[in-house]
């Protein structure tokens, strides 16, 4: 049986032949009753990007208000409950013979179902218009554009032009819901030339895609790649590099910190080598001979790894911790940034804090308080956050971040937006200090060139150097991505919330999981410098 596929389902196999393959069985296995070969997972800044764009291609369709939404027309033929895509053909045939503005046209040749984002009449036929909720051009999108023009070309549809709406740079929300300028098309010549080419190898690709759907066997010459993340993060990365089902190997791969397109890495494979513990020590002296940052952190890497135990260098931290002035004060903010501002004054994707803990610990490492805010009222949460932060931080002491230029610049941006409160916060400003070089300069471990995070992050550290404490143990909310995506749950407006069958004690246990999540960002911090003032 020839398998119907969607212009998401060819843009999967474009990413990865094996893609494809995994998915169609996946939704076979469930329509079927059965249990899905792969439980594909997509991460909450995945889920994030598709609720986005979803907002993005609602404030596309304003621009038209006479269109007519060909999905929500179909839906409600039905009784609102599915989709009906036979009515949604013959609901976009009809539309376009009144030369009627579309959301979501409908069409559909050879076995490839398209859904177009938005259908504009001109003189002589149509345009046709993808809504992306990016800010550039990137390749992906003119294959999504070639796609969707082949198809309705093939139904018969006359298209004049085609084009992309994206989200104007630094577009700042000035009234609530006014999102006039938000969208800009973008339809050069350079746009038009590669579709074009999209076009003409259109017959080509939905052949191949098709074959592949049709293979009886998993393609697993399909290895695990830089495909996995790009354009998106695969759902399935986890089953082609075996994670969710092999254990690990007994040896350590060869992997380093900060090497640039894996170069040095490759010239170590080059050798021979194959396990980072075997790596001689001249090889690795040669590859990392520098001074530099890198080059010091993977010549002490390499000796844990090869060593099988932790190296730190005591007297390094206690130098660098000797330059703080105590009590220090450990600070970490959670943030959200949106595409579609909601709320006036802030722009397309800037960081808009809604939550920090602040811990504060003497010299000796014990811990003297806990401060911490959240805002899920829903409102811009600014005012309020740094009304509350300038009382909690004291401007004479150190105050220790994570990665400190995050934190640094969401204090600049607050600043710049309250003139009032701008002399104290950047005092704290001037304050900041980085925990995390401290470390990485430091300190290494066998299992960081094993890590599914960064080496350094926190996520990675933390249980490494504190046996015992780390971010696995959470419930809910487990990294940045999980922080967001909980915020706009709490913050939705009551009516949402009810809608979705969101209860208030549902709400009241993950507002939970998200001041519990941030503390232990802030509480991580104190237990490893309890840890380094202890060393060794």
């Amino acid at each position: 049986m020839t398998p119907y596929l969607s212009k998401s389902l060819l843009n999967n196999y474009r990413q990865c032949p094996r893609r494809l393959w995994l998915e169609l069985r996946d939704r076979r296995a469930v329509r079927e009753g059965g249990a899905p070969l792969v439980q594909a997972q997509y991460s909450a800044d995945t889920l994030k990007r598709f609720a986005e764009g979803h907002v993005v291609g609602r404030i596309a369709q304003a621009m038209w208000p006479d269109g007519l939404n060909v999905e929500e027309a179909s839906m409600q033929a039905s009784g609102g409950q599915r989709r009906d895509l036979g009515r949604a053909r013959a609901l976009t045939q009809q539309a376009v013979a009144r030369k009627q503005p579309l959301f979501e046209a409908t069409f559909e040749h050879d076995g490839l179902l398209v859904q177009a984002d938005v259908m504009v009449p001109v003189r002589g036929g149509w345009q046709m218009l993808e809504v992306k909720s990016s800010t550039s051009p990137k390749a992906y999108h003119h294959a999504d554009l070639a796609t969707q023009a082949w198809v309705a070309q093939q139904s018969g549809v006359p298209l004049k032009r085609v084009g992309l709406l994206l989200v104007k740079k630094g577009f700042e929300l000035q009234q609530p819901g006014d999102y006039t300028g938000f969208l800009q098309l973008h339809d050069d010549t350079e746009l038009r030339a590669t579709v074009d080419e999209h076009l003409q190898a259109m017959p080509a690709t939905l052949k191949a895609a098709r074959k592949m759907a049709l293979q009886d066997k998993e393609p697993v010459k399909h290895q695990p790649g830089a495909q996995c993340t790009d354009p998106f993060e695969c759902p399935y990365i986890g089953h082609c590099s075996g994670a969710d089902q092999a254990p690990p190997s007994d040896g350590v791969p060869i992997r380093f910190y900060k090497d640039t397109g894996q170069a040095k890495a490759q010239k170590v494979l080059n050798a021979g080598h194959t396990d980072l513990r075997r790596v001689p020590e001249e090889l690795i002296a040669q590859l990392w001979h520098g001074k530099s940052d890198a080059h010091i952190v993977n010549r002490r890497l390499a000796q844990a790894v090869r060593s099988g135990q932790p190296v730190l260098d005591a007297q390094g931290v206690r130098q660098a911790l000797a330059r703080y002035t105590w009590p220090v004060q450990h600070l970490d903010f959670e943030t959200i940034n949106l595409t579609a501002p909601v709320w006036p004054g802030t722009r397309s994707g800037q960081q808009i804090p809604f939550q920090y803990s602040v811990h504060v610990q003497a010299q000796n490492g014990r811990v003297l308080a806990h401060r911490e805010f959240l805002d899920t009222t829903g409102h811009d949460p600014r005012r309020a956050l740094a009304e509350k932060l300038v009382k909690d931080l004291s401007p004479s002491s150190t105050i220790l971040a994570w990665n400190a230029s995050f934190e640094r610049g969401v204090i600049r941006e607050l600043a710049t937006q309250f003139a009032d409160l701008a002399e104290p916060l950047m005092r704290l400003h001037a304050q900041i200090e980085d925990l995390l070089p401290v470390v990485r300069q430091h300190y290494a471990h066998p299992a960081m060139a094993q890590a599914q995070a960064s080496m350094y992050s926190i996520k990675t550290v933390l249980p490494l150097l504190v046996p015992g404490m780390g971010y696995a143990q959470l419930n809910g909310v487990q990294n940045g991505g999980d922080a967001q995506a909980s915020y706009l749950r709490v913050a939705a407006p009551k009516a949402v919330r009810q809608a979705q069958g969101y209860s208030d004690a549902e709400r009241e246990t993950e507002i939970g999981h998200m001041r519990r999540y941030c503390q232990l960002d802030t509480e991580g911090m104190t237990a490893i410098v309890a840890r380094l003032l202890r060393n060794p």
